[in-house]
């Protein structure tokens, strides 16, 4: 398990021309070697930085097949209302 893992260089290029979902960030959808997919992706700088749900990266940079741009939001920045979430969940 990783903080953060590289974008495969053809993924990358792409992503590039593509607009941000914010500032400095985009959302996007990888898609891994055994089938799994993740679509609520942190891209940034060339990496893939927070995956929706997953305190760490729960995949490697070997891993990966494809990253395509999707834009499916979430307030990721919010970890307090996560947590409060969480915690009532388990309760």
């Amino acid at each position: 398990m990783r903080s953060s893992v590289p974008i495969p260089s053809q993924s990358a290029e792409r992503l590039k021309r593509e607009k941000e979902t914010g500032i400095g960030y985009q959302i996007v959808a990888v898609k891994l070697k055994n089938g799994r997919c993740f679509d609520q992706v942190i891209a940034s700088e060339g990496c893939l930085i927070q995956v929706r749900g997953y305190e760490v990266i729960p995949f490697g940079p070997e891993e990966v097949t494809s990253v395509s741009i999707n834009h499916k939001r979430w307030n990721f920045r919010d970890v307090s209302r996560a947590r409060t979430k969480n915690l009532a969940a388990s309760a």
